[in-house]
């Protein structure tokens, strides 16, 4: 089995960890449920930087991030 691993500055994860935050309060407060979702953009591997996006009801660039897959020890 494979895990795919993205590396977050610690700015890019306090950003994540404010907009579900904020994201749950609003949905709370309004009565309904939504979710987000990240999208790893990557153009072509090795040779431009994959960037991180977090979608809600908008699309939040979170930057360049590093990624890679990894074996998974069962």
């Amino acid at each position: 089995m494979r895990k795919l691993e993205i590396t977050l500055t610690e700015e890019q994860y306090l950003h994540i960890q404010e907009e579900i935050k904020y994201y749950s309060r609003t949905h709370l407060s309004e009565g309904v449920f939504g979710g987000y979702e990240l999208c790893l953009n990557v153009s072509v591997p090795n040779s431009f930087g994959s960037i991180l996006e977090m979608k809600t009801n908008n699309t939040i660039d979170l930057g360049e991030v590093d990624w890679c897959f990894a074996n998974l020890e069962v």
